[in-house]
């Protein structure tokens, strides 16, 4: 599965996903919903610095989860990727991890 595709199958399965995006193991963006390179670019950074203040916590965090009044953010990181969603407030955390987790895998080692 290819990043771009990764992303269009958790479109389909979540219609609270708002925005999202795929980072490769060098922490640049390889895909996201947001056409505008700079918006993408900016999304990505976030997350890439959100996941590496969540393992320097101490644990190493393969996954973040952070709730405002407004959304959620959920994210996940493998070996080659990290994949990442902004929500709406309604989003299960549950469902949004096991959708992260299985779309992650499927992508595998990006070769």
């Amino acid at each position: 599965m290819t990043p771009e595709l990764a992303l269009d199958y958790l479109g389909e399965l979540s219609t609270d996903i708002e925005a999202a995006v795929v980072l490769d193991r060098s922490k640049a963006v390889a895909a996201a919903t947001d056409h505008d390179p700079q918006r993408a670019a900016r999304l990505g950074e976030h997350v890439a610095a959100l996941l590496e203040r969540a393992g320097s916590a101490g644990d190493g965090a393969g996954q973040v989860e952070i709730s405002t009044a407004d959304g959620s953010v959920y994210a996940v990181r493998a070996e080659h990727w990290s994949l990442a969603v902004v929500t709406r407030r309604r989003a299960l955390p549950s469902l949004m991890f096991y959708d992260l987790r299985s779309v992650i895998g499927d992508l595998g080692d990006g070769t």
